[in-house]
């Protein structure tokens, strides 16, 4: 059995609510409100049904860790990769739909959002912490491009999730 070692430090966690306050309210307020956002994030409907993806994204990166792990001389996911990949994962608001987790054949890990073959979302992470995402909306509009991950989803990243996932009301 592998055994996976990470860092000692934590990944940043993005703060539903935050205070700036330094006051005895304000600290109280702030531990509060801690205590809130956990509970909210063990929600599966408001939070992010974390175990599902955490594990999925550790399942996958101890499956594909070492070269060749596809049988035809695949590269081995790094790593950094798979921080990046664990930060992205972390960085992702409240309420957004849990992607399906893989991995390519260069070693970057994938996340994917599917709504139905013509409207998907595919966001690859570099060992360089780039996102390089493809987006099929409809049958008329396709997008792609690089992102580099800074701490926090992409914009264009969040909005193309947030089409993706509203494409129901639209006419295909």
């Amino acid at each position: 059995m592998a055994t996976l070692a990470l860092p000692t430090h934590s990944f940043p966690i993005s703060r539903i609510f935050s205070t700036t306050g330094f006051s005895t309210a304000a600290f109280f307020t702030s531990k509060q409100t801690d205590e809130v956002e956990t509970e909210l994030r063990k929600s599966v409907s408001l939070g992010k049904a974390p175990h599902t993806a955490y594990e999925q994204l550790l399942n996958v990166f101890e499956s594909c860790r070492e070269p060749g792990w596809d049988g035809y001389g695949a590269e081995a996911v790094s790593l950094r990769t798979y921080q990046y990949a664990y930060e992205f994962l972390e960085s992702l608001p409240s309420g957004i739909p849990i992607p399906t987790i893989g991995v390519e054949a260069d070693g970057q890990l994938t996340f994917e959002w599917y709504h139905d073959p013509s409207w998907v979302l595919s966001v690859s992470v570099s060992p360089e912490g780039d996102l390089h995402y493809a987006a099929l909306l409809g049958h008329l509009s396709r997008l792609s491009g690089t992102e580099p991950f800074l701490g926090n989803t992409p914009r264009e990243i969040l909005g193309i999730i947030r089409r993706l996932f509203s494409c129901k009301d639209l006419t295909r």
